[in-house]
């Protein structure tokens, strides 16, 4: 065997370690592909049209609720989609900013007055789509039940009028961004964006249409 032979057997392709920026490279084309945090707003803000859209015809209801006490929980079932879409949204913003995520961390929170409601907020809508399942589950039986409903409804109405107001430029830019031809492709993600809405509001409707028999049963009762 050569001298060169001998060379050629020791000689081996060194290893190449993945440097940090590497790692995580999948994980940053893939939040890129989603449009990110700017994408993550728009999507907030796209849920958010939906559901000031449901709001208002649920606040219709309420104002003649002997007449459409039926509606009312039918819309009350489809804003469940769209509310869990709108929680889903911001609160993987919230986690990854405390995260220390860096995208994040160098967009704007909101001011200290809305970060200090937005857990009551969150709260308060909880209670009110859950006690209204609950009525609608075991019918005319608790007045207890109706009460937790109509007391979390006035509080989640409250903060949610100082939310909408704080959050209509804001909601209005980025739904702009998204939706404006010349900006259309400034921002990756819109086809999945209007899936996620759209399966969101879908799946709303798919509950309430399973459960319209048990609505007209609660209405005819009462």
């Amino acid at each position: 065997m050569t001298e060169g032979d001998t060379t050629g057997m020791n000689t081996r392709t060194p290893v190449r370690h993945r440097g940090p920026v590497e790692r995580r490279r999948p994980q940053l084309l893939r939040r890129r592909r989603l449009g990110g945090v700017e994408g993550n707003e728009i999507l907030t803000s796209a849920a958010a049209v939906v559901l000031v859209g449901l709001l208002i015809a649920e606040g219709i209801t309420i104002v003649h609720m002997h007449g459409l006490l039926s509606a009312h929980m039918f819309i009350g079932l489809v804003l469940i989609g769209p509310v869990a879409l709108k929680l889903a949204s911001t609160g993987y913003r919230m986690v990854s900013y405390y995260a220390g995520a860096r995208a994040y961390r160098e967009s704007k929170p909101p001011v200290l007055p809305l970060r200090l409601i937005a857990p009551v907020l969150v709260a308060s809508t909880i209670a009110v789509l859950t006690s209204g399942v609950l009525l609608l589950a075991i019918g005319h039986k608790s007045g207890m039940v109706l009460t937790i409903h109509k007391v979390s409804f006035i509080v989640f109405g409250v903060l949610l009028a100082v939310h909408f107001l704080a959050y209509v430029p804001r909601v209005v830019h980025s739904l702009r961004v998204d939706w404006t031809a010349a900006r259309g492709q400034a921002v990756p993600g819109a086809g999945a964006r209007a899936m996620l809405v759209a399966a969101a509001a879908g799946g709303g409707v798919a509950l309430a249409l399973a459960l319209l028999p048990t609505i007209h049963a609660y209405g005819g009762a009462g």
